[in-house]
Formats: C-alpha cells, structure tokens, sequence
C-alpha cells in the first residue's frame, strides 16, 4: 500500500512530501502515528506494484468505490445521515460499507470484489460520482485518501495550520460495516452498474413523461420521415403501436442508429404509447424489426386506396414541412427484393471515382452474400450473376471483371481469399464485404434490387445507376435533389444530369411527377418502383407523367424556401 503524507505552506503549496510503502497493517498505523500531526496523511486507494510513484500504470489491484461529498456543497445537508440519505434517493440499493467525516465533508466507502480491471473500475466510479454530485476529482485513476484517526489540517478558508491543535479537524470513522464478520459482503461491479442504469432509466423515463406534444413547426432542419419523428415524440394509440413501431426502427437503422440506441428510443417511443406495452415485449418486437426487413416504410401514397396503413399515415402527414414528401416519395419494397449500400462507399468523393459496374459488384455481394452456403460466394458465382439473359452475354467482360474486382480489393472495399485446394484459379477466390461495408454506423441507403438487373441487361448506363444510387442516397439524408446538386456531387453536366434521369423515368426505374409547394413553385417529386413490377402495376394509360416532359427544373427559389 503507497502512503503519503504532504506538509503544505499557508496558502497550501506542498513543501514536504514523505512517501513509504507498506505491506502490513502495523506498518499502516506506524505511518500514520509517525506523520499526522505534521502533515496531512493519505492512502491511495488501489495497492501498488513495487515501489513506484502511484501512476495509473503502476497500480495493481482495487477493492473499493469511493465518493467524496465536500460539505459547503450541499448546504441543506448536515451531518453523514443526510448524506446517507442523498445517495439512497438515487440508488436505493447501493449499500454503503464504511462512512469517513473527513473533517469538511463525508467520504464513502463501497466494497467491491478485488479486481485488476482497474479501467472498468475508474469508468464505473466515475459515472457513479456523476449521478450522486459527488465530487468529481475524487473519482481520479490515481485518487488518494485521508484515513481515519489522522488529521485535517486545511481551515475553513482554504489555509493550512500544523501549529494550533485546536483548529485540526480529526477524521473520523462514522460508520464501518467491514467489522461485521460474516454478514460482511462485497459486491461486483455488474451489481452495482444494474443499479446504476436502472436509475438512468428512471430518470430518462420522468424526462419523457413531462414532455409536451412535439412542436415540429419549430424545427431549424426541414425533416425527412416527419410523421415517423412525430409519432416518435407523441407516441401512437392501440391498434397503431406496431405498424409505427417498424417504421420508427427502420427509419433509425437506414440512418445509422447503434442497435442499442434504437433500442432506448423505441422504448421511450414506448412510454408515450397510449397504452404502452410492457417492456419486455418492445424489447422483442425491436429486435425482430432489426433482424428482418420490414416493408411498410414509405409515404401514404405507397399505400394503396382503402389500406389502413394510407390512412394512418395520411392523418400524421404535412407536406408543408416534410422534407421526404417534397423531395420524394419512397415506395415500399414489398413487392421486391431489396438491394443495400453502405453509405461509407456513398461519399462524393467515392461516387465521384467508381463506375457504375464497381457499384453493382458491391450490390450483388451485398444481396446474395449468404446465398451459397458453406463455399461461399466465388468469382465464378459473380459472373453467373453478371449474364444478361436479354443481350445473351456476361455484362463485364472476364478481363475487367478480374481488373475491378482487384481495384475494389485494393481500396479495401471487399476482399477475395483464394481457395486452398485451388489457389491459382481466380474464379475460385471467394468474394466477401469488407467488414467497414457489413456494419451500418452511418446507415445505408435501400432500393429495388431489380434496378441492378437494368444495368445488367445494358438498358441503362453506369452513369445512370451512379445517378440513381446518388439520388437515393440524398434522399435519404434529406439533401437536396436539384439538378444543381447532382452534378455538384458527381461532378457532372447539369444536362447530362437531366438526360440521366429521363432515361431512368423511360426504364421505369423511377417515377418523376409534377409536384407544386403552397407557395405554387414547381419541383420534381421522384418516386422509385421495380422495372420488373411496373408492367403489371400500371398500363400506358396509367403513367402518372407526360413521358415528353417528365422532369422539371426546381426553381431556385423553391430549393431555398423548402430545403435550406
């Protein structure tokens, strides 16, 4: 155990330090008898390798929680009752083991089983000062202190006296429930952190009790998904708990949410449930929406006439303000296999340097990248999957095929291991996401897998698919969609912006309608559907745009007043 017992000046300058280490507890008092009357006496709190100087490094293994509660600031608390009494209304549970008067306040003591974990030891003590306003340099990696039966030296206005006894504050034990003998119990530390997230549970729930219906018309963003973030704040009726319940976790997952940050919404999103349901269940529920891919993410109209879920979403809608009606409507996938792309491998700088073939490569890793059992997706299952059965060809040609797979590798965007039995045959190497492109901190962007088939089959460019993927992904990040703004990521004529888009309306990749704001400006509206389902969705009679003039210009004006 290091021990050290520092002499200050006056004004509190040290101008003597003795340190000693100790190994037996009569060693302990004869330090302490030795110096406290001289000096001001400490222990470190975890024991020490060797005889070092008490760093963060040298410490080897603690046995306590500590907190330090300084009287003057908790003037409405008196004495170690008080202090008791403070901790409890937090944590009831928390037993406290030993209480030290430290001559201007109140150390506590929790007993912990000893551990060298000392990293999960500070972050605990630390978060438990946090909620307890207990002071929080006490809760220092290298904290040291004052035993009982020496003395503090420090006055009442922050001078030091080491020659008039009478003004020494004894510190004292006022409690000490190590002497118990058997009922004596130390606690892990899994123990005390339920506690403590129970409490912050508790207090995050009172938060959202208190909460006023949500006063969207204030927001500084114009938002995507506003009835989804609406309901998320005031809650839904039964009947409604579960259809919003997916959306909301959809909604969060494409944006990037940890697993375990959506899983404290939905829960708050819970608590404002009329009724809410029990805990347990949404914990279940969201977990099933994480695992699955839930299809009723979209605007009303992707819904059809009669459907509850239109009316549902209707009765929260208010096109004024939503920022993914205005920019465009996302259909569900329902009716389709869905295709996803990391937005790690979106940023402009990616979308400004890959081809459109690098993008379907990433695509189809990503969609059938658990559809070939235990040998895994190989090259040569890659280009089965590259043949157009329209042009009666493979779309990349072996030679380019082998080029880009080795340039994706290189950026570290896939990797391809090759087989043992066959090392030397390329078509063998299995094909896998790189793990950066597996994980969605930063959300993905999600749309119909058939648009790949499109640029399999050659009816539209790799430019287009890089404008389509590129306009799914500002949609879903609520950027804006002007012609100005594609070509400013891509880097491109603003024209040939407008011809790209045309042709993905002409291959029923998308659908641009004419929309009008409050205000009467004109904007586009897109809307993305399958390839492969439009034909039986809708005769040529039924298309929702004049094909000779499907897409118009967002005036600039109208850019400001919706998207700024």
């Amino acid at each position: 155990m290091r021990l050290i017992a520092l002499r200050r000046d006056l004004h509190g300058r040290v101008v003597s330090t003795k340190v000693e280490f100790v190994k037996t507890f009569e060693d302990y008092a004869a330090f302490i008898q030795k110096y406290r009357y001289t000096h001001d006496v400490y222990n470190q709190l975890a024991t020490n390798r060797g005889k070092e100087n008490g760093t963060k490094t040298t410490q080897r293994q603690r046995k306590v929680l500590y907190l330090d509660f300084d009287q003057k600031d908790f003037p409405d608390l008196h004495d170690a009752s008080d202090f008791t009494k403070w901790i409890h209304n937090k944590l009831p549970k928390l037993y406290l083991h030993a209480c030290v008067a430290s001559g201007h306040g109140f150390h506590f003591y929790v007993s912990i089983k000893p551990t060298c974990k000392l990293n999960e030891v500070w972050d605990l003590n630390k978060e438990l000062v946090s909620i307890l306003n207990a002071d929080p340099q006490a809760a220092s990696p290298t904290q040291i202190s004052r035993p009982p039966c020496t003395y503090n030296h420090k006055q009442a206005d922050g001078s030091y006296d080491y020659e008039n006894r009478d003004n020494w504050a004894y510190v004292k034990m006022v409690n000490n429930s190590y002497m118990v003998g058997s009922k004596f119990k130390q606690f892990d530390l899994s123990y005390i952190r339920r506690q403590m997230d129970y409490f912050t549970e508790t207090q995050e729930t009172a938060k959202i009790l208190d909460k006023v219906d949500w006063n969207y018309e204030a927001l500084d963003d114009y938002p995507c998904y506003l009835c989804i973030q609406k309901v998320m704040n005031e809650g839904a009726d039964e009947g409604q708990r579960n259809f919003w319940h997916g959306r909301i976790v959809k909604m969060l997952q494409m944006d990037g949410y940890t697993k375990s940050k959506i899983h404290t919404l939905c829960q708050e999103y819970n608590t404002k449930c009329r009724p809410p349901k029990d805990k347990k269940v949404i914990e279940e529920d969201t977990n099933r929406f994480l695992d699955t891919d839930y299809k009723l993410l979209g605007c009303y109209e992707s819904f059809p006439e009669g459907d509850k879920h239109r009316a549902w979403i209707q009765d929260q809608c208010d096109k004024a303000y939503c920022g993914t009606y205005h920019n465009g409507a996302k259909l569900s996938l329902g009716k389709a296999d869905a295709a996803r792309i990391n937005k790690k491998i979106l940023l402009n700088k990616d979308l400004r340097t890959m081809t459109g073939n690098e993008y379907l490569i990433i695509t189809l890793l990503d969609v059938y990248k658990d559809s070939f059992g235990r040998r895994g997706f190989r090259v040569r299952n890659l280009k089965e999957l590259l043949y157009s059965s329209v042009k009666k060809k493979q779309c990349i040609a072996d030679r380019l095929l082998k080029t880009l797979l080795l340039e994706l590798e290189a950026k570290k965007w896939i990797e391809m291991i090759p087989d043992p039995k066959q090392p030397k045959k390329f078509q063998e190497c299995r094909l896998k996401l790189a793990r950066r492109l597996k994980e969605f901190q930063q959300g993905y962007i999600e749309f119909y897998f058939s648009i790949a088939g499109a640029l399999i089959d050659g009816k539209i460019t790799q430019a287009e698919y890089i404008v389509f993927i590129t306009l799914v992904r500002n949609l879903s990040n609520g950027k804006s969609v002007t012609y100005d703004q594609l070509a400013d990521d891509l880097n491109m004529d603003k024209h040939n912006i407008r011809k790209y888009i045309k042709k993905l309306h002409t291959e029923r990749c998308l659908i641009v309608k004419k929309e009008y704001s409050d205000k009467g400006f004109e904007y586009n509206k897109y809307i993305f559907v399958s390839p492969e389902s439009f034909k039986d969705e809708f005769t040529n009679d039924d298309i929702p745009v004049n094909t000779d003039d499907v897409v118009i210009q967002m005036n600039n004006e109208l850019e400001i007043e919706l998207l700024a």
